[in-house]
């Protein structure tokens, strides 16, 4: 809940890198000292000397431009001068993914996500090239851990309900909210205005007030709610720790 307010604005399928701006979160200094680079060869040391922020601000004008072979490639060259980077992986991901080559946008997700399993953004990301690759319980498993990290992750909520209504179609969120009216009718009106209203007109005003409620459930009343929404799949209760095993 701590961090409701950090990803308030973000877009609902098309995560732009506008938001990995936030240089300063990371710090501005180099993050490989150009004196570590005597004795590279081949374009290395100039990969090797770039700062943090360098990265960033071009794959900003990469992504604006809609280069994604260009983002592509900058995205491996980030990745060979830092290895622990999990925002070159997510580059790369963004790019694979606009290229058509969901296979491997899914893979570099992943791999984002063994750097940083928290990083919301990868997980929402990931969801997306799931769904495209008709995977959709692997896609909503990917966007039910983005807003347990964060629930103030609008985009993350806005995806799984939408998800939830392509999957199991009319008829199953039916039979979803009856379950919930059984234990708490609240809940069954917060998620038939995600799920099935919001799914059919994709406007975001019908799910303010929705996600406004799921953003203030507790981990309890949340666990609740996926125990009945996900049932077939999530009786063990290790949904989110479940699926993070899978992505090491």
């Amino acid at each position: 809940m701590q961090r409701c307010g950090a990803f308030a604005r973000r877009s609902v399928c098309r995560l732009s890198l506008v938001f990995l701006a936030l240089v300063g979160m990371f710090g501005a200094g180099s993050l490989c000292a150009a004196a570590q680079t005597f004795g590279l060869d081949d374009g290395r040391a100039a990969l090797a000397a770039r700062t943090h922020a360098e990265w960033v601000r071009q794959a900003r004008i990469l992504e604006r431009r809609r280069d994604w072979p260009g983002l592509l490639v900058w995205g491996r060259d980030w990745a060979a001068a830092d290895a622990g980077s999990a925002l070159a992986r997510f580059v790369q991901g963004r790019a694979l993914a606009e290229l058509g080559r969901l296979p491997e946008a899914i893979a570099a997700y992943r791999e984002a996500l063994k750097i940083d399993p928290a990083d919301v953004w990868a997980l929402n990301n990931l969801g997306n090239a799931l769904r495209d690759s008709g995977h959709p319980r692997e896609a909503m498993q990917a966007y039910r851990a983005a807003v347990e990290i964060d629930s103030g992750y609008i985009a993350a909520w806005h995806n799984l309900g939408w998800m939830f209504y392509l999957a199991k179609g009319e008829a199953g969120v039916a039979q979803a909210l009856q379950r919930l009216d059984t234990v708490d009718p609240r809940l069954s009106g917060v998620w038939r205005a995600l799920a099935l209203d919001y799914a059919l007109t994709r406007d975001a005003r019908v799910a303010q007030d929705a996600v406004r409620v799921l953003q203030g459930l507790d981990a309890t009343e949340r666990a609740r709610l996926f125990r009945i929404l996900f049932d077939e799949g999530w009786k063990s209760g290790g949904g989110v720790l479940e699926f993070r095993h899978q992505l090491a």
